[in-house]
């Protein structure tokens, strides 16, 4: 994992503003005085809490950037979610209650009266402005923690099947009604030896009888260590024509400082043969034809084509090499910046299939409106996308990355089924 200074110093200025901004308004009393004698006491408990935490980060930044373990990954994670627990109803306390000081101000324009009562009929006794104020933010602080505690004790598991029906014209009639399932950013080592949740999830799978399962990229964290064990899981999933897979952005050692250029390779070469391991064939730029009753698809993977400053190992030329003369071509690929980039411009790809985003592992979807903080960094962040005769569905991932959580944006397996007939999407 790589951080830049900038964002470093930024966290540091968000803890301690928030901290600043919440003893204020705690020492205000409604006249609007701030207890200065309250400072000191305050300090050490509004700053030991933050401080503890900025050193542990700036421990665990130092360590990840040349770590050997996959483990730092796990104790990073653990501290992410600590630090939100605590700060986002902190940040959400105070919006509450600057909101609703807001609103009363407005309201105090059409009314003399400085107190907030429940009756004026004398039942109910008079309470503060600040008291007030203070249970209004109380209430929407909760709702941050108690979202954030759901995903991580029951949403990070909490399995989403998403189905789509998807016809092509062009799709030989020996591949009518063919499923595809899909799963992608399995993050192997965030998931931490919950062997038994994922079996789940192979289960599910299994339930649905695909033909093709296809793994979009991103096994790993960083390290080979990660895949240890879970040949016991992954092999169990079962397909009538095969399994396919990609290498993801996480997947190429990367995000970590190496003592060798050697020991990188090995580590890259390791998670390679595990994707052998755990039952998958492993596309890098290379195509697999698939033939039923002499008629012909294609199945192509390229390697990550991501943005700089990483490097773009992906080379969608060299993988489609031999693929001209197949009718129906579906293509893997982990980032959906590359649809835009090049594939849906520059080659006849039908289907394109991609990961990378999580969905930002927070979400809203209701129906068929959808948002996520993904929406302002990736222009493709989940669910099915077409242009003209061209789909792309981008798949929220089965794990989870640095935050062991997911709210509102559960880890999805996606089932597509492919028919034979004029060019469309048939939501299942």
């Amino acid at each position: 994992m790589k951080y830049s200074l900038g964002a470093f110093v930024g966290f540091v200025i968000f803890t301690i503003l928030i901290d600043f901004l919440l003893h204020r308004l705690i020492h205000t009393d409604d006249n609007k005085k701030i207890n200065h004698f309250a400072f000191p006491l305050g300090t050490f408990w509004f700053y030991s809490i933050p401080t503890f935490f900025i050193l542990s980060f700036s421990t665990i930044f130092a360590i990840i950037k040349t770590t050997s373990t996959a483990y730092t990954y796990v104790v990073f994670q653990w501290l992410l979610v600590g630090y939100l627990l605590i700060y986002l109803p902190k940040l959400f306390y105070y919006i509450g209650y600057k909101l609703t000081h807001r609103a009363i101000k407005i309201k105090s324009k059409f009314s003399s009266n400085g107190k907030i009562k429940k009756m004026n009929d004398g039942r109910y006794p008079s309470i503060s402005r600040k008291k007030f104020l203070s249970q209004v933010g109380i209430v929407v602080a909760s709702a941050p923690f108690v979202s954030l505690l759901f995903g991580v004790i029951k949403g990070r598991f909490a399995f989403s099947k998403r189905y789509s029906k998807l016809s092509f014209p062009n799709l030989p009639e020996s591949f009518d009604g063919l499923k595809i399932v899909q799963i992608s950013d399995l993050h192997l080592g965030s998931l931490n030896s919950n062997y038994e949740e994922m079996e789940e999830a192979v289960r599910l799978i299994n339930d649905e009888h695909p033909d093709i399962i296809c793994f979009t990229g991103d096994l790993v964290n960083n390290f080979y260590e990660e895949t240890i064990g879970w040949e016991k899981v992954f092999c169990k999933l079962n397909a009538r024509i095969g399994k396919y897979s990609i290498l993801g952005n996480h997947d190429y050692g990367d995000y970590s400082k190496w003592p060798s250029a050697s020991d990188k390779e090995h580590n890259l070469n390791q998670i390679k043969a595990a994707h052998g391991r755990l039952g998958f064939n492993l596309l890098n730029n290379q195509s697999r034809t698939i033939e039923q009753n002499g008629d012909k698809i294609v199945v192509t993977g390229v390697e990550n084509w991501g943005h700089p400053p990483f490097p773009q190992y992906g080379n969608l030329k060299k993988a489609s090499e031999g693929t001209e003369a197949i009718p129906f071509k579906l293509l893997l690929s982990h980032d959906p910046d590359h649809w835009d980039a090049e594939v849906k411009t520059e080659y006849d790809y039908d289907l394109t299939l991609a990961g990378h985003t999580h969905g930002m592992q927070f979400g809203i979807e209701f129906k068929n409106f959808q948002w996520s903080p993904a929406k302002y960094k990736f222009r493709r962040w989940a669910g099915l996308y077409n242009e003209g005769n061209k789909f792309l569905y981008v798949n929220r991932g089965l794990g989870y990355l640095g935050m062991p959580a997911r709210v509102g944006m559960p880890p999805e397996i996606t089932i597509i089924e492919l028919t034979r007939g004029p060019i469309g999407n048939d939501p299942m």
